[in-house]
């Protein structure tokens, strides 16, 4: 994988966290598995949101035809008791 060289302003007591915690030959490999972490859950929750979406709109469909069908179901109901 290609890899491009950055600069990044980072708050001081955030920067003596990362420093005490991660090895220094090692902080390049964790900022990027961070940072993947981080885009990897914006994206679950972008897609949470949109299956959320998408079922709410289905559901209404789905009610709206079982209203339909439940109509049907009890007028043809109604002409066979009619006709027994």
């Amino acid at each position: 994988m290609a890899k491009r060289k950055v600069n990044l302003t980072l708050p001081e007591e955030l920067w003596a966290k990362l420093r005490s915690r991660v090895p220094e030959r090692k902080l390049s490999q964790y900022v990027a598995e961070a940072t993947a972490a981080r885009l990897a859950e914006e994206e679950r929750a972008f897609l949470r949101e949109r299956l959320k979406e998408q079922c709410l709109a289905r559901a209404a469909q789905d009610l709206e035809l079982a209203e339909e069908f439940f109509a049907a179901e009890q007028e043809v109901d109604g002409q066979i008791r009619a006709k027994e």
